[in-house]
Formats: structure tokens, sequence, C-alpha cells
């Protein structure tokens, strides 16, 4: 990327984009969490759930606040951002929850997040974030084995409907 497409406040603006992503839920409020996201965007969630739009996905993060999630709080930092051009960049983040009453964050729910930034009407906003736990799977035979375990009992318990391909 040329290095003149962005400039220090940008880079700075992009990654309080991350920070206000934190203290919304970090506050247990759906639309703080939210509103950095454009009103058109996509967020896939940790568990494969797609949220289509800033409405959408404060509406449910608000129940996962209020019920779920209460109390907990989320850790993370931007790694990288890379710029695509003069009005949209890639960010690169790693996060994690801290449970209720607790004072670290649970390894278990360690994720590596990618998000992208584009500038709308003078303004930056997130247009896309996804969402993925931190599971590799041949680290080890005791990581496969784990992995295929929750993988099959997923399976057995049809917790989700199969999807259609094209």
């Amino acid at each position: 990327m040329d290095t003149n497409l962005a400039t220090t406040d940008d880079q700075a603006t992009i990654q309080q984009l991350y920070q206000r992503i934190l203290d919304g839920w970090n506050r247990g409020d759906g639309h703080a969490f939210a509103a950095p996201f454009a009103e058109e965007c996509d967020f896939i969630a940790f568990d494969g759930t797609h949220f289509t739009g800033r409405a959408e996905i404060a509406e449910s993060h608000q129940l996962l606040f209020d019920r779920w999630m209460r109390g907990t709080r989320l850790v993370g930092q931007v790694e990288r951002v890379r710029f695509l051009g003069p009005d949209a960049a890639i960010l690169y983040a790693v996060g994690g929850t801290i449970l209720r009453n607790q004072t670290r964050p649970a390894p278990e729910r360690d994720s590596l997040q990618t998000l992208v930034a584009q500038r709308q009407g003078g303004e930056w906003r997130l247009v896309a974030f996804h969402n993925t736990r931190l599971r590799p799977i041949g680290r080890n035979g005791a990581s496969f084995l784990i992995w295929a375990i929750s993988d099959r009992l997923w399976r057995l318990c049809r917790l989700n409907p199969p999807m259609a391909y094209r």
C-alpha cells in the first residue's frame, strides 16, 4: 500500500473504533457496542451467527449482556491495521472475555478478529467483523481429539441445520 493513503489520524481513529467496541461491551450496552459499525454491515460472531446491520448487532448483543454475558468484560487489542486505499482498511485484532467474578481472560474464549473499516461521508465506520475462536486442531493429539469430539457432539445433537451450498 502507498503509505501516503493513510494518515496518522486515520490510523488512530480506526484503532479507536475497536476500543469503542470493547467499551460498549464492558458497559453492557448493546447500542454502544454497535455504534462503531455502519448502518449496513456484516458481523460474524465466534459461533458463526451472522448479523446484518448496526440495529441487529445492538439488539442481539443487548440480549446477551442482559442474560448470558452479564458482568463479563471484553479485552483485546489491534495487532495491525492494513490500508487498502484512502478510504478502506483491514484491522487484525486479538481478544478475550473475562468471565463474571474473574480477573483474567478465559483462555478458551481467546479469539482472532478481522474487521473492515471504511470511510463513509468523511467518518470511519466498521463494515465487516469476523470473530474466530482460537482452536487449533493439529497441534497435538489431545487438541485434535477435543476438536473431533466436540464436532461429533454438535452433529449428533443436530444443533444447526445443514447449509445450502451452490
